[in-house]
């Protein structure tokens, strides 16, 4: 079955490539170079040879869940792989396209009648990357066709996507220190113990009680009690629930504690482990309720000869409401398309790149932006550390208020680099989480409009001054 799925998937993709060629846009030369371009992928047999390779890797994906028991566990591993194998296969040949398409075109004479005509020569570059749109679409609609129906079947259930609800993870608003917290607490330490605390400097003050609340919003007391807020502007919908994975340390690490939830006019008394993850169903009560609080008491050990003097939160998913929104499908979708536009700047980069430096070179450009991207931007490799805050006599020299500037420049480039990884939601969808038609518009506004359209503006004005394939230098 998986094999039929990847001949109808390699077929479907012919007939797409075939319909965009076959198209009537005749107006614009806009439309002709685009399919001049993927009439050339299809010809050089990147889109025939790319397209086997990742419907055949989609096949194999059943041969992974083989020893998975569990339904949602296959589905899992399905989506987890599946969006990966999608992502890399479609983001390496787009950019194999782009970094190669050197005005091929127009060294063979192909689009010769375009760029001598007045003003065409303007349409080069934007109908390229039109025309890797269509082919990464090509490529992508098949993959995510077929990647449902193989969800399908490792599940038993052809509609699984369909019926199973995404969830939206909303975190409490308590585990959050602001600064006006810690200057409160920090002004009331040093009227309390004026000796002790007036004796730190400003920095080491601010660690220290910065330490202590978010010890402090992060635990409950033995016998104590603690809210937590919960903000959800759409509503609370049924069947959200209250998950949390507590940590009492590694001394209790096999004992079992109790803990009582107050949601609401009513509470559950529950029985705990350290590190497990517990859901607790919410009251219908709280449907459609945009702000609730929920009060966490814990009540100690099981064993009465056992003392756990607090429970602990580690980490950022360790108390969190699961809030259904939507359903894997529309999730699924949504993704792809971030993964589409992100495809479309992998186009825009190369393109501008290999105009004036060549396949070679604007290859290893777009890898390494990829491989930059993937490690988070570098981020914070330039920030300096507190402890070396003393004062250098030759800081104020031109020469390091050069490289300063240099520095803050890099920091902020890389740093832009994070919202490549907050759009790569594949690991998000394969988790159940939601996808929001906000950050699909986040994605196309930075990375489609904002990263491409600069880089497409700087690939035109790098043709305007040199006609690459043609030999006349502006």
């Amino acid at each position: 079955m998986p094999v039929l799925m990847a001949i109808l998937a390699w077929f479907l993709m012919a007939l797409l490539v075939t319909a965009v060629l076959r198209s009537r846009l005749q107006s614009a030369s806009i439309f002709s170079i685009a399919r001049t371009l993927l009439a050339e992928g299809w010809r050089r047999g990147v889109l025939p040879v790319g397209g086997a390779i990742l419907f055949v890797g989609l096949a194999l994906l059943p041969l992974l869940v083989e020893d998975a028991s569990e339904a949602s566990a296959r589905l899992q591993i399905v989506l987890d792989y599946g969006q990966l194998w999608i992502a890399t296969v479609v983001i390496l040949l787009t950019s194999l396209m782009a970094c190669g398409s050197l005005c091929d075109e127009i060294v063979t004479g192909r689009m010769r009648f375009l760029v001598v005509q007045p003003g065409s020569r303007w349409s080069v570059l934007p109908g390229k990357w039109l025309g890797l749109l269509a082919a990464s679409f090509t490529l992508l609609f098949p993959a995510t066709l077929m990647l449902v129906l193989i969800s399908g079947q490792v599940s038993s259930s052809n509609t699984v996507l369909m019926e199973s609800p995404a969830v939206s993870l909303v975190q409490p608003e308590q585990l959050q220190v602001t600064p006006e917290e810690i200057e409160q607490y920090l002004a009331f330490q040093k009227l309390e113990d004026p000796a002790g605390w007036g004796r730190l400097d400003h920095e080491e003050a601010l660690r220290i009680a910065y330490s202590r609340l978010d010890r402090l919003s992060r635990s409950v007391m033995r016998g104590g009690r603690s809210d937590y807020r919960f903000s959800y502007s759409t509503g609370l919908s049924k069947g959200t629930e209250l998950a949390f994975r507590p940590s009492m340390g590694r001394a209790h690490r096999s004992q079992r504690a109790r803990m009582r939830v107050h949601m609401g006019a009513s509470s559950l008394e529950i029985l705990i482990r350290n590190g497990l993850r517990f859901r607790v169903p919410l009251p219908e009560a709280l449907e459609g309720e945009r702000e609730i609080v929920i009060g966490i008491e814990f009540l100690g050990a099981v064993d009465e000869d056992v003392r756990i003097p607090s429970v602990n939160w580690s980490g950022t998913d360790a108390i969190q409401l699961r809030v259904p929104e939507g359903s894997h499908l529309s999730t699924l979708i949504r993704s792809q398309l971030l993964l589409w536009i992100r495809c479309a700047f992998i186009a825009a980069l190369g393109l501008t790149v290999s105009t004036f430096l060549g396949l070679p070179v604007a290859t290893l450009f777009v890898f390494c932006f990829l491989i930059a991207a993937a490690g988070g931007g570098f981020s914070g490799a330039f920030e300096e550390s507190n402890d070396a805050a003393h004062h250098d006599h030759g800081q104020d020299a031109p020469s390091r208020i050069v490289l300063d500037a240099l520095a803050e420049g890099g920091d902020w480039i890389f740093s832009q680099l994070a919202t490549w990884n907050q759009h790569v939601t594949g690991d998000r969808v394969a988790a159940g989480e939601v996808v929001t038609n906000s950050e699909v518009l986040s994605g196309l506004a930075r990375i489609g409009l904002l990263w491409a359209g600069v880089t497409m503006l700087t690939g035109l004005w790098i043709s305007s001054r040199k006609e690459h394939g043609l030999g006349a230098d502006r």
